[in-house]
């Protein structure tokens, strides 16, 4: 069972990793690339499905998209079955730019992981597989502490 002085501990670990992957496998236009990939992987897809899959507000998502559609990367067509809306999908150019940042991003990942052998890339996958997972299944709700009275 996982204890306090543990639990702490992944607490103060966890921005770390998040502030070390900005540095390291960062990119100045984050936010694109991730609607962009979102866009690849769900397929023709409404903005709306786009911003509930980052978990981002419609509006927002709305405006990267439209950038996105700007530079080519990202093309609409009319919904078939909803003619006021759009499916979106990643244009040839689009996928040009996530294959050349995930090649960017795997060689960062090569280059400072160096002296990991595949094992303990393969155990520490596993673990924050586990850990995501954990994370993301909904907790039954537990009692708040009964108050203290004087």
């Amino acid at each position: 069972m996982a204890t306090t002085p543990a639990c702490s501990a992944l607490l103060d670990t966890l921005p770390r990793l998040v502030r070390t992957k900005r540095s390291v496998l960062g990119h100045t236009r984050t936010a694109p690339v991730y609607a962009l990939s979102a866009v690849a992987t769900l397929g023709p897809c409404r903005v709306s499905e786009v911003a509930e899959a980052l978990g981002l507000d419609l509006s927002t998502v709305s405006r990267q998209i439209s950038h996105l559609r700007a530079e080519g990367l990202v093309e609409a067509t009319p919904d078939a079955a909803d003619g006021r809306s759009h499916r979106l999908t990643a244009s040839p150019a689009g996928v040009a730019v996530l294959r050349a940042e995930r090649r960017r991003m795997v060689d960062q990942l090569n280059e400072r992981l160096a002296d990991w052998d595949d094992s303990e890339l393969a155990e520490l996958i596993a673990l924050v597989e586990r850990l995501t997972d954990d994370l993301m299944t909904p907790q039954t709700a537990t009692p708040a502490p009964a108050a203290r009275t004087a």
